[in-house]
């Protein structure tokens, strides 16, 4: 027995769905804000501490920013955001492929960091089973057998 479902009612279905999810993320992700907000603050103080009062108002200035886009993402549900955000892009193609752009090039640089962090570490596995073999006075691996393959 097969259930039919009304695609409309399926899509509002998944709307709620997707609002739901993207309402938690938001939550979290305002969470997180607001931390570095507070942290922009204790350095605004530290700042104006050590005698740098331009320096001290800078860094209020956005940890209130910051602290707005935190109360911003609490206040608003998954529907307004994603209208928000679309309102946003339309007619910032540009700035969109600039971040896209720019966006890209991090996430390379960190895939090939990551590569490279490996690659530090793989020498050391590798000198660990390089011995020198008494016989012939020379390194060798496989704990001084002759393999043709390497």
């Amino acid at each position: 027995m097969a259930v039919r479902m009304d695609p409309s009612d399926l899509w509002q279905r998944s709307q709620g769905m997707i609002n739901q999810a993207v309402g938690r993320g938001a939550e979290l992700l305002a969470d997180r804000v607001e931390h570095y907000s507070t942290v922009a603050s204790d350095v605004g103080e530290v700042l104006r501490e050590k005698g740098e009062p331009q320096a001290a108002d800078l860094v209020d200035m956005l940890a209130g920013g910051v602290s707005d886009a935190a109360n911003y993402l609490r206040s608003h549900d998954g529907t307004t955001l994603w209208s928000d955000a679309q309102e946003f892009a339309r007619g910032r193609t540009w700035l969109l492929a600039g971040i896209g752009l720019v966006g890209g090039m991090a996430a390379a640089r960190a895939v090939r960091s990551a590569g490279r962090a490996r690659d530090w570490q793989q020498p050391d596995y590798v000198e660990s089973y390089a011995q020198t073999d008494s016989t012939f006075g020379e390194s060798s691996l496989n704990g001084g057998r002759y393999d043709e393959r390497l």
